[in-house]
């Protein structure tokens, strides 16, 4: 049920502008192009006994799963609201998605085999993240056998992954019971639950090591508008590039040409789910150790926004291209290209290992189409500060695209875990190393050379571990309907 409070009668200009094609989508899933944007979020990690089980699931929460279109019309009229009373708007409901892993798809396809030959060209994808776990840095204590899910066999296989959000705790909790009732008379199994939620008070809108999340994300052509005076950017949104939408959903031009699929994938995604718990108090700890190594002006505010790229609230340590646009996160209209040597944002900071922005084809010339969509969340108690509480809290990574190899697997691997990988001019390689990302990278040293002559090395264990990984495929509605009916599949290939 959704409330919705007395909206304002002026309408912006923007409104009575066309909508992009794919914002009016009704096939493609909420939560890939249009953001769930909860506050409170489940995951549940489902197992199917059989095909007909499966099936009969699939046909009981169909009606249920979000889509593009209803999941932007709730968020553009909440930002509207907001922008107009100046406070959050009396607005709530509850969104939910259903991705299938290949077991899962294997399981309730009604030509199985046929399936699977489809689905040849995704070796990522049918192999499973606990297979490509050893080359993506998840070993020692985030080895697969001490996950919490997607590494299981027998009735601990993962077949489906139900993200349930809502605005409310009470909302979130009533939904779950009507759930609960389904999974009961279709007798799936429950493999395992996490509980997302957003951090609260000053926290609000960060991460558990204290930083804001979720900034940065790419824009989609055909979803998003165009800058009317800026080609290629999104409208209000200065530093944020237009990104085709085969990047994201199926079926669709891509950046290289480079991302065909069989029919049924038209208007799905590929979703990678990973729980990172995070270990805040030796974090803490270490950053405040870390400065000890470094000469000039270090303290651990500076180190920790050094290694993150930004401030907790968001400021990029990177000078703008232009004129500074925007305030404190919004100010994300930068490059890199006016720092490439690192003495501003080092080549170890997660957002520049992660998003290495002009220097992001320095390898294959494809800077386009290593791009994300993100949907994260925090889980657990927010820690207070002190000594290891020992809790269990850290961040329910979620992101969609249209290949695992060349967008997460290539972040993950490639930039984040490669003391090769250079995002920024490589000869200054020669005076400062660029180690690894400290955030969601490997353990090991990192030099760190600043524009004012600070200057030392930071060497870190990992905070952050692996608990538990999946790959999944985010049907569109219209292929859910056919899996869930027992249907054949249309494999005719679609998209570029």
């Amino acid at each position: 049920m959704t409330t919705t409070s007395a909206r304002p009668t002026a309408v912006p200009s923007v409104e009575q502008l066309p909508r992009p094609k794919l914002r009016t989508d009704t096939d493609i899933q909420g939560n890939i192009l249009a953001a769930f944007n909860k506050d409170f979020t489940d995951f549940r990690y489902l197992h199917f006994p059989d095909a007909a089980t499966g099936r009969g699931w699939l046909s009981a929460i169909l009606n249920t799963v979000a889509t593009t279109v209803e999941t932007e019309d709730f968020n553009e009229q909440f930002s509207l609201a907001r922008r107009a009373f100046g406070r959050d708007p009396l607005m709530t409901t509850v969104r939910c998605g259903v991705s299938l892993t290949f077991d899962g798809l294997i399981t309730v396809a009604a030509k199985p085999d046929q399936v699977g030959k489809d689905l040849a060209a995704f070796p990522a994808f049918t192999a499973g993240a606990a297979a490509r776990a050893a080359d993506l840095g998840d070993t020692g204590d985030s080895d697969p056998k001490t996950w919490l899910f997607g590494a299981g066999t027998g009735d601990q296989v993962v077949h489906a992954v139900l993200i349930v959000a809502a605005d409310t705790e009470e909302l979130l909790t009533e939904k779950l019971k009507n759930l609960d009732a389904v999974e009961h008379a279709h007798r799936i199994g429950r493999v395992h639950v996490d509980r997302g939620r957003t951090l609260t008070g000053a926290l609000r809108g960060h991460e558990h090591f204290g930083y804001k999340d979720g900034i940065s994300q790419p824009g989609v052509k055909d979803f998003h508008r165009e800058d009317p005076d800026r080609k290629g950017i999104r409208d209000n949104r200065a530093g944020t590039e237009m990104i085709e939408p085969g990047e994201f959903v199926f079926g669709h031009k891509s950046e290289a040409g480079d991302r065909a699929a069989p029919a049924w994938m038209k208007n799905g995604s590929l979703q990678v789910v990973r729980r990172l718990r995070q270990d805040v108090a030796g974090w803490n700890r270490a950053v405040s150790d870390g400065v000890k190594e470094f000469t000039g002006t270090m303290d651990a505010t500076r180190l920790g926004s050094c290694l993150v790229g930004r401030l907790k609230d968001g400021t990029p340590l990177a000078p703008a291209r232009d004129t500074v646009t925007g305030l404190g996160s919004d100010r994300n209209d930068f490059d890199y290209l006016n720092d490439p040597a690192g003495r501003h944002t080092p080549w170890v900071a997660h957002i520049r290992r992660t998003h290495p922005r002009a220097f992001a084809g320095v390898n294959d010339h494809k800077p386009r189409s290593h791009r994300l969509m993100r949907r994260g969340i925090p889980y657990g108690p927010e820690f207070k500060g002190g000594a290891d509480d020992r809790k269990d809290r850290g961040l329910m990574f979620v992101c969609y695209g249209t290949s695992l190899e060349q967008q997460f697997e290539l972040l993950q691997q490639h930039w984040a875990d490669n003391p090769d990988f250079t995002p920024g001019d490589p000869k200054a390689g020669k005076t400062t190393p660029n180690g690894l990302d400290k955030v969601v990278g490997l353990a090991g040293p990192a030099s760190i050379g600043l524009e004012d002559g600070t200057h030392g090395t930071v060497d870190m264990k990992r905070f952050v571990r692996t608990t538990g990984a999946l790959y999944a495929f985010t049907p569109s509605i219209s292929t859910l309907r056919l899996l869930a009916e027992g249907r054949n599949l249309p494999n005719k290939p679609v998209g570029s």
